[in-house]
């Protein structure tokens, strides 16, 4: 269906909300976008975390609006053509799991948490006796398994139990999407192993694009923060945009000591293979994306 044929997202109520990682009410508009900019950005005056809000009520008539189309795949798609795959390719996430091997010394169990086309759990798999995927897509969740052999429980993180704990579980850009994001750092935490890790990548809203195109914004010499926002149908499915501040505050709130943080890039995920890329992600930290490694604190 094209983007005309599309019907306009017209919420069922709007909702005035507090910050999500911290609660404050202290606000401040930070940028209005989407179709005739009816969406708000406000940043957090206590954590400094920019979030949504008034936003469309967090229902399922929401849910259903922002993720209907959210896995696109072809039917004929298999395991061969995973390479092919630009946005969560195998080869950007065993970089990362490379990466990763030096924190999880058990390996002994992989939990990943919106496991999508299972390229991640493809990568991972090598390293682990057992690999468990999470999803709400019953399509994807039987791609997978039917693809890698992998068991993919589609059910929501919330609801989510399981007879093992996990030496690593990872999200990646996923809690960004869900309203209770102390609660999923802390149920998180309750299934990991002694010493296991949690890994969460957000995108990262202070990074060197994201402040350019805002700064052309106030300027006014750029009315949408994308262009695609102009698509009438388009729901604002990141509750917020992490920045750095924010999310070391978030996760040391909820009991998680921070092994190591820093911005990267799709090509280059643990922002090591040149010197410019370790000075940019790694020292500057102006990366597109942030990576956090973590465990329970001791």
């Amino acid at each position: 269906m094209s983007q005309s044929l599309k019907p306009a997202y017209i919420p069922q109520a709007w909702e005035t909300v507090d910050c999500p990682f911290c609660g404050s009410a202290d606000r401040t508009l930070y940028e209005k976008f989407g179709s005739e900019m009816q969406y708000s950005y406000v940043t957090c005056g206590n954590c400094k975390l920019i979030y949504q809000s008034p936003r469309p009520v967090y229902n399922q008539h929401f849910i259903d609006a922002a993720y209907a189309d959210y896995y696109q795949y072809s039917d004929s798609l298999t395991i061969n053509d995973f390479a092919a795959v630009k946005e969560s390719g195998v080869k950007m996430f065993q970089e990362e799991m490379d990466h990763l091997m030096k924190y999880d010394q058990k390996r002994t169990a992989v939990l990943d948490i919106g496991s999508g086309m299972g390229t991640f759990l493809y990568a991972a798999k090598p390293y682990y006796k057992e690999a468990v995927g999470l999803d709400v897509s019953e399509k994807m969740a039987a791609f997978v398994k039917e693809q890698l052999g992998v068991n993919v429980i589609v059910q929501q993180f919330e609801h989510f139990e399981y007879p093992r704990k996990f030496s690593l579980i990872h999200m990646s850009h996923v809690i960004e999407h869900i309203p209770d994001p102390n609660g999923w750092l802390q149920k998180a935490a309750t299934h990991l192993e002694e010493d296991g890790i949690l890994v969460v990548n957000v995108p990262n809203k202070r990074s060197l694009s994201f402040v350019a195109q805002h700064l052309w914004y106030k300027l006014g010499l750029k009315k949408q923060f994308a262009s695609d926002w102009n698509d009438p149908s388009r729901t604002p499915d990141h509750l917020f945009e992490p920045v750095i501040p924010a999310m070391k505050y978030v996760i040391e709130k909820n009991g998680l000591e921070i092994l190591e943080y820093f911005t990267y890039s799709r090509k280059d995920p643990s922002s090591t293979k040149s010197w410019f890329s370790r000075f940019m992600n790694r020292t500057l930290k102006v990366g597109s994306n942030l990576s956090f490694i973590t465990r329970v604190k001791k």
